[in-house]
């Protein structure tokens, strides 16, 4: 269903009137209706009440090597020859048990800062550690489209073919729910469900899977694409309006003066005082002005988030012999910049930022082809999709004040830094070894064909704002175990009965209980109760919010 329908659907109470209602209607026919006092009147009022409040997810779809970066295994071999293998693996000899960590990855690299233990993934990172609150083990799931549903949806039994009921919600569209009536786009999304090279339109028709209209018209997801396609689309937004609609505003503008103003805390009131703003800005001219014609063209802003035109084309990728995929969306720099602007526009409260290209971490390596030489290394897709981008990101949100208020847009925001689950960092041989039935040169082709690159369930994600319990990290995987060690879901602490490596102390066979392994839903609830929305009844999601990430620990 087109967003206009579901606007004008939404318009058919007062109740459910947002910015967009408001706006469209007095573009038809300016401001006659509305007197001055009236408008001066709701406007101070209604700022009185607002809350401003943001959240954006930093998604690096296709999994990032997790024991490199946030949930750390430090590198260990089995055999202390093994940095002298040859590069040839003819030249091996006898193959003994190995487990295998990606080549030229030494102990030195992974690193501690203040509380903070991380791999080379997030060495880039370092100077935005301050600022987070680190989760370094869950278990998430390793499959793309499950997990990738889990992450916007959080934890529940669901069956993502059947249309999704009324009561589900995205993270994005809980939070929206609340808090994004009164912006004329308020939830940007920059991912594409269809795009995964296992699905595809007639296994998931309208409706089913992740779906865009979910909550009240402004929580559903808005596919800006690319800066023209904002541009047009914001163009088309402001220009939007039905009789229906109008007639709604009409009845409103009609109530009495006193019986608008009886409630500081009408929505209907902020939405109102939200379109003057728009409007204002809109149609004034002067550096204040939003002139949507020259959006996302600014040439200092560009040069900070190092845009390239190049950064602005949409990319196709052939997956799984499917027809070519795309997610219809610019370099993930150019993403940022324009949430950016929308955001300080106030235009949009919230944003799933996601890397452009189609499972673009998606590696599955042999070891023969990793240990021969083949350059394995997320680091620079890592400093290109996550770090230079971020950090310039949350530099210009502190840099900007918000409407006079003394305070930047950063201490109003929260934004999420995840991936649908980890990659491993290396593959046991010994089952291939115990195998009888395999001959010595059958279980080298099988040892050297193996995957040491596939998915992995242990992941690890981080929280960034001013409601974060900042320069902390929470979880533990086990050195030798490679598995997460369960945590206490108040505090945070890691259950006494594991040691470090991940094995049990002596005398214990099961976790202690009331102990547990987070998942995606739990980041899901943590990142509402960090942007200010209570997760409880949040769509459907069973997964309780993370006190011990708050910085106040409620």
């Amino acid at each position: 269903m087109k967003r206009r329908k579901f606007l004008s659907r939404g318009a058919r109470a007062a109740g459910a009137l947002a910015a967009t209602d408001f706006l469209s209607y007095w573009l038809s026919g300016g401001l006659d209706s509305v007197s001055p006092a009236l408008a001066g009147a709701v406007k101070d009022h209604a700022k009185e009440a607002s809350q401003p409040r943001f959240l954006v997810y930093w998604f690096m779809e296709g999994a990032w090597m997790s024991y490199d970066m946030f949930g750390p295994v430090v590198p260990a071999r089995n055999d202390a020859n093994f940095s002298d293998l040859p590069r040839n693996p003819d030249d091996w000899g006898v193959l003994s048990e190995h487990i295998y960590r990606t080549k030229d990855l030494s102990a030195e690299q992974f690193r501690r800062y203040g509380e903070i233990f991380h791999g080379p993934l997030a060495e880039d990172g370092r100077e935005l550690f301050g600022e987070m609150a680190i989760l370094s083990s869950a278990l998430t799931g390793s499959g793309h489209t499950r997990d990738r549903f889990k992450a916007h949806y959080g934890q529940y039994a669901v069956d993502m073919k059947a249309r999704r009921e009324p009561d589900e919600r995205t993270v994005l569209q809980a939070f929206c729910a609340e808090a994004g009536r009164p912006y004329l786009l308020p939830n940007l999304n920059w991912h594409r469900w269809l795009s995964d090279g296992e699905l595809d339109i007639a296994a998931y028709p309208e409706g089913t899977g992740i779906y865009h209209a979910l909550g009240p018209p402004w929580a559903h997801m808005i596919y800006p694409q690319t800066p023209k396609f904002t541009r047009r689309m914001i163009q088309q937004a402001v220009s939007m309006r039905t009789d229906e609609r109008n007639h709604s505003v009409q009845s409103f503008l009609e109530q009495s003066r006193s019986a608008l103003l009886a409630d500081q805390n009408s929505p209907e009131l902020q939405s109102f005082a939200s379109a003057l703003d728009i409007y204002k800005r809109l149609s004034e001219s002067g550096d204040r002005s939003i002139d949507t014609r020259s959006m996302f063209l600014d040439p200092g802003l560009r040069e900070e988030f190092r845009v390239d035109p190049s950064d602005e084309e949409i990319h196709f990728e052939l997956i799984n012999q499917t027809l070519p995929r795309s997610k219809y969306t610019p370099n993930i720099n150019v993403q940022a910049m324009m949430m950016f602007e929308m955001m300080t526009k106030g235009l949009s409260c919230a944003g799933w930022l996601e890397n452009r290209l189609v499972r673009g971490f998606d590696h599955h390596w042999s070891r023969e082809k990793i240990l021969s030489g083949y350059p394995f290394d997320q680091r620079e897709m890592m400093r290109n999709e996550l770090w230079t981008p971020l950090k310039t990101f949350v530099r210009k949100l502190k840099e900007t004040e918000y409407r006079n208020t003394g305070k930047s847009y950063y201490d109003f925001t929260t934004i999420v830094l995840a991936s649908e689950f980890g990659r491993t960092v290396g593959g046991s041989i010994k089952s291939i070894l115990a195998n009888s039935d395999l001959d010595q040169a059958e279980k080298r082709t099988q040892i050297l064909s193996q995957d040491i690159s596939a998915h992995n369930p242990v992941n690890s994600c981080a929280f960034l704002g001013p409601r974060v319990r900042r320069g902390t990290q929470f979880g533990w995987v086990g050195q030798k175990t490679f598995q997460p060690i369960p945590i206490h879901p108040l505090t945070g602490d890691l259950d006494p009965r594991y040691d470090r490596d991940g094995h049990f102390r002596n005398g214990y066979s099961e976790p202690s209980n009331g102990f547990i392994m987070p998942n995606h839903g739990h980041i899901y609830s943590t990142a509402l109760k960090l942007a200010g929305v209570d997760p409880k009844g949040a769509g459907r999601n069973e997964s309780s919010h993370l006190p011990f990430m708050l910085a106040n620990g409620v």
